[in-house]
C-alpha cells in the first residue's frame, strides 16, 4: 500500500514557543513534515527559497520584517510555494492585504484544529496534487464542525434573477455576498445555482473541487454536516457552493435536491445570496420559491426592459406578489438613449439600484478573478452594490426587531418604495 504524498512545511515565527506548539500539533498527521523552522523574516525567505517546502506557516509580527514583506518576497520568487498567513486580528483589511502579498490562506489565533490541517493540506495540494484534501478521520481532538457554531440560524435567502445572460446577475451575485459580509461581518453563502453555466467560481478563482455534485451523489435526506463540507470559503471569509466543473454533471442535481440544499444553507447562514440561470427554469424557479427577497437585474437595452416589466406583471402567477422585489439597473450609461427615472416611470416600479457602467474595471476584476467589492471596496461600481448591502441588512434587522425597537438607517433615494411586497 502506498503511502500519502507528504506536504513538507516551513514554520516562520518569531516566539519558540508558538514554533513548537504548531510543529506539534502538525506531527499528529502522518503526511505532514516540518522541513525548517526560523524566527525572523530574512531567515524564513532564505529557508523558503533553499527548502522549497510546499506550504509556509507565517506570523503576521516578525522582529525584522513584517509578513507582508515576508509573503511578498516568497511568492514573486518560488511562485509554487503556498503562503498560510497567520494573524492575531480578523480585519478584512489585514486579510486583503495578505491576499495581495500573495498568500493563499488567512488563519486567525486561535485557530481550530480542524481548520487548521484542513487550510494547510488544501494549499499543500495545490504545490503537491497527489494530496488529498479531506482531514483525516484520526484528528486527536475532538472534532469542533463549522456546522455547530452556524446551525440555528434564520437567515434570508436573496435569489439573483434575470431574463438572459449579460445583464450581470453573477456579477452583482458575487460582489453582493463579499460586500454584505465587509460591511456587516455577519455568516454570507453564495450559491452557485446556474448549474450549467455557473461563473462564481471564475470571478473569485475558486476551483470546483468540491461543488453540487457532491450533493448530488447521495440519495439520503441532506443534512448539515453534509452541506457544510462541500462548502469554499473564499479570502473575503464568504462561504460558496459552486457549480459543477463540467455542465453533463447538472443533470444529476433535481430542483429538489436545490430546495432541500437552500433550506439547510438558510438556517446556517444569516444571508444565503444566490445566483440563478436566469429564466423561467425548473431550478430557478425553484431558487425563487425558497427566496425571501427576489433581485431582478436589468439593463437599458429595450429587450431587457421589456423582460423586466414582463416579470413583475406575471410574478403573480408564478407565487411570487408576497414577496419583496428589488430592481437593480446594471450597467447604467448616457450612451443608451434612455434614462433611468425614464424606465422606472415605464415600468411604474422603483428602480432602487442603479449600477454605473465601466466596462474596463468590470471586465479586468473578471479576468482576474478579484470581485471589485473585494478589491477596490472605494469604487463607484462597488458603492451602489453597498447600498443594496445596507438594504438588505436593514430588512433583516427590521424582521428581527420587535416593532417598537425598529430603527431605519437613513438610505439616500431608497425611501419606503425601494422594496415592493
Amino acid at each position: 500500500m502506498s503511502s500519502a504524498p507528504i506536504i513538507r512545511i516551513l514554520i516562520v515565527d518569531d516566539v519558540q514557543e508558538s514554533r513548537d506548539n504548531i510543529e506539534r500539533l502538525l506531527s499528529f498527521e502522518p503526511d505532514f513534515r516540518v522541513v525548517g523552522k526560523a524566527a525572523r523574516g530574512e531567515e524564513g525567505i532564505e529557508l523558503a527559497l533553499r527548502l522549497q517546502p510546499h506550504v509556509v506557516l507565517l506570523d503576521q509580527t516578525l522582529p525584522d520584517l513584517d509578513g507582508f514583506e515576508v509573503a511578498a518576497a516568497i511568492t514573486a520568487r518560488a511562485p509554487g510555494i503556498g503562503v498560510i498567513f497567520l494573524a492575531l486580528d480578523p480585519d478584512p483589511d489585514m486579510l486583503r492585504r495578505a491576499m495581495l502579498a500573495g498568500a493563499r490562506e488567512y488563519l486567525t489565533k486561535p485557530f481550530r484544529y480542524e481548520e487548521f490541517v484542513e487550510a494547510v493540506r488544501r494549499v499543500g495540494r495545490l504545490a503537491n496534487p497527489g494530496v488529498a484534501v479531506s482531514v483525516p478521520m484520526h484528528s486527536p481532538f475532538p472534532p469542533e464542525r463549522s456546522v455547530r457554531e452556524t446551525a440555528g440560524r434564520d437567515g434570508r435567502v436573496i435569489a439573483v434573477l434575470g431574463a438572459k445572460g449579460g445583464v450581470g446577475r453573477t456579477f452583482l451575485a458575487t460582489n453582493l455576498a463579499i460586500a454584505l459580509r465587509r460591511r456587516s461581518g455577519v455568516e454570507v453563502t453564495l450559491v452557485d445555482c446556474d448549474l450549467m453555466r455557473g461563473d462564481v467560481g471564475v470571478l473569485l478563482n475558486l476551483n470546483p473541487q468540491r461543488s453540487w455534485v457532491d450533493l448530488a451523489r447521495t440519495s439520503e435526506i441532506l443534512d448539515g454536516e453534509l452541506v457544510e463540507e462541500v462548502l469554499t470559503r473564499h479570502a473575503s471569509q464568504v462561504r460558496v457552493l459552486l457549480a459543477p466543473a463540467y455542465p453533463d454533471e447538472a443533470e444529476q442535481i433535481t430542483a429538489d435536491r436545490v430546495r432541500e440544499a437552500l433550506l439547510e444553507l438558510r438556517s446556517r447562514s444569516d444571508f444565503v445570496i444566490v445566483d440563478t440561470a436566469g429564466g423561467y427554469e425548473e431550478v430557478t424557479l425553484a431558487c425563487a420559491d425558497i427566496s425571501d427577497i427576489l433581485v431582478w437585474v436589468f439593463t437599458l437595452e429595450m429587450t431587457s426592459i421589456k423582460d423586466t416589466r414582463l416579470f413583475i406583471e406575471f410574478r403573480d402567477r408564478l407565487g411570487y406578489k408576497s414577496k419583496r422585489l428589488i430592481l437593480v439597473l446594471n450597467q447604467v450609461n448616457h450612451v443608451a438613449g434612455l434614462s433611468p427615472d425614464d424606465v422606472e416611470q415605464s415600468l411604474r416600479f422603483p428602480v432602487g439600484i442603479r449600477i454605473p457602467f465601466d466596462p474596463a474595471a468590470v471586465i479586468r476584476s473578471i479576468n482576474e478573478g478579484t470581485p471589485l467589492a473585494w478589491e477596490q471596496p472605494q469604487h463607484r461600481v462597488v458603492a451602489e452594490i453597498d447600498r443594496l448591502a445596507d438594504l438588505l441588512l436593514e430588512t433583516k434587522e427590521a424582521n428581527e426587531q420587535p416593532a417598537t425597537t425598529r430603527r431605519r438607517r437613513f438610505l439616500p433615494r431608497f425611501g419606503a418604495s425601494a422594496i415592493v411586497r
